[in-house]
């Protein structure tokens, strides 16, 4: 009984230890692929792209120099004429209407919002593909192993099948059956290789790596699902996507305020300073000149123009609330479908853990006990070995598979994205 419990005891303590290698291993890897994976680089460059417009939204119009000459006379004498400048230095100031700049800049500052949130969404779907890369890497990798377990026991059964031929006891179509056998498990062995390579390189894509590297996948932590209402109020509290169309909603909403506005004219200040060279009778040089003028925008084709704009601006205000009330509706589709499909795989593992591949394992054991003297025969055998190994498959295809649909709840609800985007 001490043995025992010494023995659960390390049982337990190294699947502890299993399982934090396991997850510091995902970790790691999406840590990488957060500093590296090129289409988040760009995303985030996109996103400081649209942060610089914000600033240069709200300033006012360049302003216009201009050097002319004026009032010269038609003999191109510049000093005979009293009234002749040259040159004449004009600056033009045009001022938008107050609201103006705080409105467009209103404008840019929910696009970069939005530019933010499309960064969170493009991160969010990088961590779901690499564990899910990573939940088929760990299928692959057992499946080889349970194929190399399926071939170790057919090499034994081949030398079972072998020595009842050789005293008579079985035909020597036995012997052909389970060298068959044997040579498909290496068939399936090869082509399981060969998929775990391509499964490394599209890791190593989604690391931001060009050389793809083996990654030893031993389990996998599988996470426990939350009630669906908690997942759902979740969503909609934190979901990128969701918040990126939101933010294109208000972003709308300012369009139409600053449409609205812009129809209101702007004015436009000028001071103009002209360099007279002409001298008067008495010899004195004529006075240089200032001009100080008012400019007013007048909306006169307000009718085909401006209100087109206001018009244009609304309903793609209306058009942003259906894309919204569009969102959050398949977003929440989405979350219920995946959830109902995580639920049932969650419910599948432990009916196989606990209940079939023990009892295709004892079923298994006591065929080859009964082949052994002649008891069953030899395709009764290899059937129940076959049933073993396809279970064990069967199994961590059910746990490949719920990984992944967790995976894909955790990228719905918005899990870590402030995170990944960098702001934490």
């Amino acid at each position: 009984m001490f043995i025992s419990k010494i023995q659960f005891v390390s049982l337990f303590i190294l699947s502890i230890a299993t399982s934090a290698f396991a997850q510091s291993q995902l970790d790691s890897l999406i840590a990488v692929a957060v500093r590296n994976n090129p289409e988040l680089k760009m995303a985030r460059y996109e996103s400081k792209a649209a942060q610089t417009q914000v600033g240069v939204a709200g300033q006012l119009p360049d302003p216009q120099l201009k050097i002319a000459a004026m009032n010269v006379p038609s003999n191109f004498s510049l000093t005979s004429d009293g009234m002749t400048m040259f040159p004449q230095v004009t600056v033009m100031q045009m001022f938008p209407w107050f609201g103006k700049l705080s409105a467009a800049s209103d404008v840019k500052r929910f696009g970069f919002d939005a530019s933010k949130d499309r960064l969170a969404s493009t991160a969010l779907d990088v961590v779901a593909n690499i564990k899910k890369v990573y939940g088929d890497i760990y299928q692959t990798q057992k499946t080889i192993s349970y194929l190399e377990y399926k071939k170790s026991l057919l090499n034994g059964v081949v030398k079972v099948a072998e020595q009842l031929f050789a005293v008579g006891q079985v035909p020597q179509q036995d012997v052909f059956r389970a060298t068959a056998e044997l040579t498909m498990v290496q068939s399936d062995i090869i082509n399981m290789n060969g998929m775990l390579k391509q499964q490394y390189a599209e890791l190593a894509a989604l690391v931001g790596s060009s050389e793809p590297k083996a990654t030893e996948v031993d389990t996998l932590v599988l996470p426990q699902l939350q009630p669906l209402q908690t997942l759902e109020t979740e969503l909609m509290k934190q979901n990128p996507y969701l918040s990126q169309v939101s933010n294109l909603k208000e972003a709308a909403k300012a369009q139409t305020a600053f449409a609205r506005k812009d129809a209101v004219p702007d004015v436009s200040l000028g001071v103009s300073y002209g360099y007279r060279g002409a001298l008067m009778p008495n010899g004195a040089r004529v006075p240089n000149m200032m001009n100080f003028e008012v400019g007013l925008s007048l909306p006169v084709f307000f009718g085909a123009k401006q209100q087109k704009m206001i018009d244009e601006a609304d309903f793609m205000k209306r058009a942003a609330d259906q894309q919204y009330n569009t969102a959050a509706l398949s977003l929440q589709s989405q979350l219920r479908s995946m959830y109902a499909d995580a639920q049932a795989q969650y419910q599948l593992i432990p009916l196989y853990t606990k209940e079939l591949v023990p009892q295709y394992e004892a079923t298994y054991n006591s065929s080859l006990s009964s082949y052994s003297v002649g008891k069953t025969t030899f395709a009764m055998l290899i059937d129940n070995l076959t049933t073993l190994i396809n279970t064990k498959i069967e199994l961590v295809k059910i746990e490949s598979a719920y990984f992944s649909a967790t995976a894909e709840i955790s990228k719905l609800v918005g899990e870590n994205s402030r995170k990944y985007r960098g702001e934490e």
